[in-house]
């Protein structure tokens, strides 16, 4: 796929970033993505993602979609050239699961998300205290369970929880745009103002 004039113009800011480019772009606009967790926490990654021109993104709102299609219908709003749709279960295969664990209800529809979908990469941010986010590129490992604490029940909400679902949109991001050539695993650990990366073997 080629990028026409208009998305050239669109999409300026990302396709000047070393190491992204015009077949950054073209990643982007090809790529499907399932978004999952609350509703109050995916709503920025939403933005931020339909803003980048990820193709197809499919929302599931942990607890039900019930109240959510008016931040569905603003964000085809904001990019008509962007899918953004209930996530299907039924579906098939996405280049890449994002899961934002914000509370029992997000961890138990992550749980089932990593059980049943044909994904290729994920990105899973928990929200709790100390917050931390798992990165496993498309080819390394099935799911996230390299960390149990992952699917550990949730405890209290870490002050630089919004901070954490921004950060692991932009890991997100980064994966679907092919920003590294050959990526690896990591845990990202978030500990009051300091972070540490931890590279899985």
């Amino acid at each position: 796929m080629s990028l026409t004039d208009a998305q050239i113009e669109r999409y300026s800011r990302q396709i000047i970033v070393p190491r992204i480019g015009g077949r950054g772009q073209e990643r982007l606009l090809g790529a499907r993505i399932l978004l999952a967790g609350d509703g109050s926490d995916v709503e920025a990654p939403l933005a931020y993602l339909v803003g980048a021109g990820v193709g197809a993104i499919g929302v599931k709102v942990a607890g039900g979609q019930a109240g959510f299609a008016g931040e569905i219908a603003a964000a085809r709003e904001l990019n008509a050239g962007v899918s953004v749709t209930v996530a299907d279960e039924s579906k098939g295969r996405v280049d890449l699961a994002l899961l934002i664990v914000g509370s029992e209800a997000a961890r138990k529809a992550a749980d089932e998300i990593v059980s049943y979908r044909d994904v290729r990469a994920w990105v899973v941010a928990r929200l709790d205290a100390p917050g931390k986010i798992i990165v496993i590129p498309g080819g390394t490992l099935r799911a996230p369970s390299v960390d149990a604490s992952m699917h550990a029940g949730v405890g209290s909400r870490s002050e630089a929880a919004e901070f954490i679902a921004m950060l692991a949109t932009a890991e997100a991001f980064k994966l679907l745009a092919g920003y590294a050539e050959n990526p690896s695993p990591a845990i990202i650990e978030f500990d009051g103002y300091q972070t540490r990366l931890r590279l899985h073997p």
